[in-house]
């Protein structure tokens, strides 16, 4: 992993140009805006000198303090949990009429970094940046009440815990608040679901990291959590399932190497050139492959009485990409995008390489195949309550797998 997160102060945070619509809704409302907290919780929350006091004293590994704050000691790592958004501080501080209010909800966390005695952010970042936009209002309108304290709870470690150690621990307390929450991202979770220990996330991040340079983050992702990563793939809810059947049918070593051709095959210039600069390697297509590998390459190797017809999955897409992009393999994935269409078009394309290589006269797989359409029609309809036609798979096999 690379150490690539910026730490900044929150009131810096909130000067930088991606904030002004924020500070622009605060300083529109300054005379309302506030911040409030349940009656007598002020008297429950230390200062700052006496949790340092307190914390030259510790002997425990790790202890969480409660302590009132200036938000001018509060620093964000970005990248280390997720990237503050505007839009999430935006609407908070709108739906909450201008208030940021605690009083039925938690109070945000801290690490405690004693080297630089600050208090880095790890819960209600959004919450805490909307604080820091008033302060920082404030201190633009020179008023000396602006370095507003935040009552929060402070996590302190020992000097020699090292900092890898408290990453995780921060990663592993922001993933048990954002589990089960849709607004976060596939591919932000995956980092703090591997810390949390679950294991088909640790499974998919270490076939990302087998591959060098692949990655779950966008390729230009500002706080990439891999070293020079060169391409990607972000779905990464439908990479963890196809992870999963990988390694329950013992061929994971078969999806690996089809990734690892197609990267190192395809010309990414080319690709960021079609695809509005991303640099996507499209999970729909490794799904595909690895379909027809798994239900229809043992067909090829049935065929002349058991000899089998002579067909290497990384031989064809090296040969496929070396010319055309990812997109023209699959075509559209938004319109056709079930997984048995997906394996009819690889179908299509690995007859075309068959006859091109003369082993085969014309299209093997077929509506002549009975093999074919019955894996095919069973993909279609995995379970009693689907109600994919017989009519349609066969329409759809006839337009990209003809019978001659």
């Amino acid at each position: 992993m690379s150490n690539s997160l910026e730490a900044v102060m929150a009131l810096d945070l909130v000067r930088q140009p991606r904030f002004k619509g924020l500070l622009s809704l605060v300083r529109d409302t300054i005379d309302e805006a506030t911040v409030k907290y349940p009656v007598g919780s002020e008297g429950c929350f230390m200062s700052i000198k006496e949790f340092l006091e307190k914390y030259a004293q510790q002997t425990e590994r790790k202890v969480t303090y409660t302590v009132s704050i200036p938000i001018s000691a509060f620093r964000y790592k970005q990248g280390q949990v997720r990237l503050v958004r505007q839009d999430y501080c935006v609407q908070n501080f709108e739906t909450f009429n201008h208030t940021v209010d605690f009083c039925e909800s938690e109070n945000p966390v801290s690490f405690f970094d004693e080297s630089s005695l600050v208090f880095d952010l790890v819960k209600k970042q959004h919450t805490v940046a909307q604080i820091a936009a008033i302060a920082a209002i404030k201190k633009e309108s020179k008023k000396e009440d602006f370095d507003i304290p935040v009552l929060a709870r402070v996590v302190a470690f020992k000097e020699e815990v090292p900092q890898v150690e408290r990453s995780q621990e921060a990663s592993k307390l922001f993933y048990k608040e954002v589990k089960g929450i849709n607004d976060t991202k596939d591919w932000e979770k995956l980092y703090h679901e591997v810390q949390y220990g679950e294991q088909i996330s640790i499974d998919t991040m270490n076939f990302y990291k087998s591959i060098p340079g692949y990655t779950w983050q966008p390729v230009n992702f500002q706080f990439p959590l891999v070293v020079n990563p060169r391409f990607s793939t972000t779905k990464v809810r439908e990479m963890k399932k196809l992870i999963k059947y990988a390694i329950n049918d013992d061929m994971l070593e078969d999806l690996r190497a089809i990734c690892t051709t197609i990267v190192n095959t395809v010309d990414w210039e080319r690709e960021t050139t079609s695809r509005n600069g991303q640099k996507e390697l499209s999970v729909y297509l490794l799904r595909a492959l690895f379909n027809f590998e798994k239900r229809l390459h043992p067909l090829l190797d049935d065929e002349m009485g058991g000899l089998g017809i002579p067909f290497d999955m990384c031989e064809h897409v090296e040969k496929f990409f070396t010319n055309k992009t990812i997109k023209k393999y699959l075509g559209s994935t938004s319109i056709d995008k079930r997984p048995w269409q997906h394996l009819v078009k690889v179908a299509g394309h690995v007859n075309t390489e068959l006859i091109e290589n003369k082993f085969k006269d014309d299209n093997f797989f077929s509506l002549r195949n009975t093999q074919f359409f019955d894996i095919i029609f069973s993909l279609a309809n995995p379970t009693r309550n689907a109600n994919v036609p017989r009519s349609d798979v066969e329409n759809y096999i006839r337009a990209y797998c003809p019978a001659s």
